[in-house]
């Protein structure tokens, strides 16, 4: 039988696998299992807490400036997706690969006007080689693992949109 994982567990092991070391956030209520997440993992993944999105997503692009990796970042629902895209921006322009992790609002909620929703996608259409929403947890860790892979490939951002429940959701560990 399988082992189950957390969704955003299994997430959190695809960043390890293509070697990152470092994600850069702040942490909001639409990203509770991915920091627990993170928690969990904190020895093999350094969490650092910033300020503001924007400086975290400047963060990963210098990151990826400095070393040729790909940078990691995360915001939040809402507004914190919004603070992301200048950071994008300077990775975008610079040509170098950052993944952006964007919380989303659970997935019973979307479409209602619920606090903090937006439809993000299109925000990031401009600025992204890849952007797309997990709409199952069992999604989850191929969607960052294709998202990885696209940034690497069109040495781009790749946005990754994550509705608040899906992290919880207990998946088989079989990420391969």
């Amino acid at each position: 039988m399988t082992e189950k994982i957390n969704a955003a567990d299994a997430m959190i092991k695809v960043l390890e696998d293509w070697g990152i070391h470092n994600i850069y956030g702040l942490p909001g209520g639409s990203f509770d299992s991915t920091m627990n997440a993170l928690y969990n993992r904190r020895h093999t993944i350094n969490y650092v807490q910033v300020r503001h999105e924007e400086v975290g997503a400047l963060a990963a692009a210098g990151e990826a400036k400095v070393t040729g990796r790909i940078g990691a970042t995360f915001g939040s629902a809402g507004p914190g997706a919004v603070h992301l895209l200048n950071g994008l921006y300077d990775a975008q322009y610079d040509n170098v690969p950052v993944l952006a992790l964007v919380g989303q609002v659970p997935t019973a909620a979307m479409n209602t006007n619920y606090f903090q929703e937006m439809n993000e996608n299109p925000m990031f259409a401009d600025v992204s080689v890849y952007n797309r929403t997990a709409m199952t947890a069992e999604q989850l860790p191929h969607v960052v693992d294709e998202a990885i892979r696209q940034a690497y490939k069109h040495n781009g951002v790749a946005v990754v949109t994550i509705p608040k429940d899906l992290g919880w959701i207990q998946i088989d560990d079989n990420y391969v």
